[in-house]
C-alpha cells in the first residue's frame, strides 16, 4: 500500500495532498504533561494535557512547475505558493486540522505548529520542513470568587408588627346619628361605641354646651369627630 499524507481542515473544506511523500515522518511524545495555548485574550495558559502531547514533523520538497519528477508526484500538481499560503493561513490561525498518513497509525486531530520554506534550484522547488501537535479540546472556566457569608447575628432582636390605625375626618350633618355614622363609615351600627370613645372629650364638650351631661346619644351638626378605621 502506498503511504499518502493528507490534511484537511476539520471545519472547512480546504485540504491538501502532499505532492511528494518524505522519506522520514518523526513521532514524538515529548516528556512535558503541560502544553502552553495562548487562548485569544486570555494570555498564555498552561492547561495540564493529562497525557503527554504527540508531534509529527518531516522535511519534503514542493516540486515547482518545471520539475521532470512527475512520477513520484501524489494527485494533481499545486503552485508550491498557494500551499505556502494555505500552511500560513493554518499556523497564524490555529485551524484545527486532520492529519491522516495512509499505512501508519497517524490519523489524529492536529495544529499546524510551525513550517520553514527555502526557495533552490533551477526548477521552483519549494524545500520545507512542517511540525504538527496534537489538538486537544481546551475549557476555560471563569469562577466568581465566593463572597464571604455575613457573621450570624446573635440574639437578634425580634421583629415588631406594628398595625398603624388610620382615622378619617368627619362633619356631623342634620339627621346623623352614632349609629348612622358606624353603620356608614365602619359597615355596623352596633360599633358606635367605638366612635364616641374616639371622640368623647369632644362630645361631652359639645353636649355641656347645648345643656347636656354627655354626648353620645347626643350630638350636634357642624361638630367634626374621627372616624376609627374600618380594620380596628
Amino acid at each position: 500500500m502506498e503511504t499518502d499524507i493528507y490534511i484537511r481542515e476539520k471545519n472547512g473544506t480546504r485540504g491538501i495532498r502532499i505532492p511528494w511523500v518524505p522519506e522520514q515522518i518523526e513521532f514524538t511524545a515529548n516528556g512535558t504533561r503541560f502544553a502552553s495555548y495562548n487562548i485569544l485574550d486570555k494570555g498564555e495558559v498552561k492547561i495540564p494535557a493529562g497525557s503527554n502531547l504527540h508531534g509529527y514533523k518531516w522535511k519534503g520538497t514542493l516540486p515547482g512547475a518545471a520539475n521532470p519528477a512527475t512520477q513520484l508526484l501524489r494527485g494533481d500538481w499545486v503552485d508550491p505558493k498557494t500551499i505556502q499560503g494555505i500552511w500560513s493561513w493554518w499556523r497564524d490561525t490555529d485551524t484545527p486540522l486532520r492529519l491522516l498518513v495512509t499505512g501508519t497509525p497517524i490519523n489524529h486531530d492536529v495544529y499546524l505548529s510551525d513550517y520553514s520554506v527555502t526557495y533552490e534550484g533551477p526548477y521552483g522547488d519549494y524545500n520545507y520542513s512542517i511540525s504538527f501537535v496534537d489538538a486537544r479540546d481546551i475549557m476555560v472556566k471563569t469562577v466568581a470568587p465566593q463572597q464571604p457569608a455575613a457573621p450570624a447575628e446573635q440574639n437578634p432582636a425580634p421583629v415588631r408588627t406594628e398595625t398603624q390605625s388610620t382615622t378619617t375626618s368627619y362633619t356631623i350633618k342634620q339627621g346623623d346619628s352614632l349609629w348612622s355614622i358606624a353603620q356608614k363609615f365602619l359597615g355596623a351600627g352596633s360599633r358606635w361605641k367605638e366612635v364616641y370613645t374616639l371622640n368623647q372629650g369632644v362630645l361631652d364638650a359639645e353636649a355641656k354646651k347645648h345643656g347636656k351631661k354627655t354626648g353620645g346619644h347626643w350630638i350636634w351638626p357642624g361638630v367634626t369627630i374621627k372616624i376609627p378605621s374600618q380594620g380596628k
